[in-house]
C-alpha cells in the first residue's frame, strides 16, 4: 500500500499549502526532516512483510506534519483528506453497491480471503516474539451472515500514540474509517476502539440501506 501512503502525504501537503500558505514550504521541509526521527520511535511490526504496516507509516507521516506545523496540521487535516479522496472517487458509487446481494458476497469473499492468510502469518510471527503488538484478526467473531465483520486486536498506532503523546490525534485518524466505505454504499458499525481504551477495534460493514444500518445510532470512532 505504498501508493496510499504517498496519497496521504500529498494530501497533507495540499492541506498545508491551502491552510498555511505563508509557512507551507518550511512546514513541508521540516516534516520531511522529522519523519526518520519519528519513525525510529515506532515498534517493529515487520515492514513490507506485514501488509498492514502501511497504516503505521501513514500515522507517522501525519505526526511529522503535526509537529512541523506546531500542531496546527491536526486531526481536521485527516478528515479533510479523507473527504477529498471520497469526492475524487465517488464515481465508484455508481459501479459498486453492496446493497446488491451479489456484490456484498464478492466483497465478503475478498475481505476474508485477504485476512485469513494474514491472520495465520501474524500468529506465527508473534509466537516467535516478532512484529510486536501488530494487528491480529478475529474473523467474523459473532458468526453473522450479514455484511463483513472482523475485529482487529491490538494496535501499533495506539501503542505509538500512547508512548509518544499523540492520543489526541488518534480518534481523528480512526474516524476516517467511516468515510471511504461509503464509496461502496457501506456503513461501518463500530462499538469499541483501541483509541478509546479497548484492546481491539471492531469492524462490521453492512449495506447502507439495510435495517441494521438504519437502526444503528452510534458514531463511535
Amino acid at each position: 500500500m505504498a501508493s496510499l501512503v504517498k496519497t496521504v502525504k500529498k494530501g497533507l501537503i495540499r492541506y498545508t499549502r491551502r491552510h498555511f500558505p505563508d509557512d507551507a514550504d518550511s512546514i513541508i521541509k521540516r516534516a520531511d526532516e522529522l519523519y526518520p526521527e519519528l519513525y525510529a520511535k515506532a515498534p517493529d511490526i515487520g515492514g513490507k512483510e506485514n501488509r498492514m504496516a502501511y497504516n503505521l507509516d501513514m500515522m507517522i507521516i501525519a505526526v511529522s506534519f503535526y509537529e512541523a506545523s506546531d500542531q496546527r496540521v491536526d486531526g481536521k487535516a485527516f478528515e479533510e483528506i479523507s473527504r477529498e479522496l471520497y469526492n475524487k472517487y465517488k464515481f465508484v458509487r455508481k459501479l459498486i453497491n453492496i446493497n446488491r446481494k451479489w456484490q456484498m458476497k464478492v466483497l465478503r469473499k475478498s475481505m476474508y480471503k485477504r485476512y485469513i492468510p494474514y491472520s495465520k502469518l501474524v500468529e506465527e510471527k508473534t509466537a516467535n516474539g516478532e512484529w510486536n503488538n501488530t494487528w491480529r484478526v478475529r474473523i467474523n467473531p459473532t458468526g453473522t451472515d450479514e455484511g463483513v465483520r472482523f475485529d482487529l486486536v491490538g494496535c501499533p498506532l495506539a501503542d505509538y500514540a500512547r508512548a509518544n503523546g499523540y492520543m489526541d490525534l488518534l480518534p481523528s485518524l480512526c474516524a476516517t474509517d467511516h468515510i471511504l466505505p461509503a464509496l461502496f454504499h457501506a456503513k461501518l458499525i463500530r462499538t469499541h476502539t483501541c483509541a478509546l481504551g479497548s484492546d481491539s477495534c471492531d469492524y462490521w460493514y453492512v449495506a447502507d440501506e439495510s435495517e441494521t444500518a438504519k437502526n444503528f445510532k452510534g458514531t463511535l470512532v
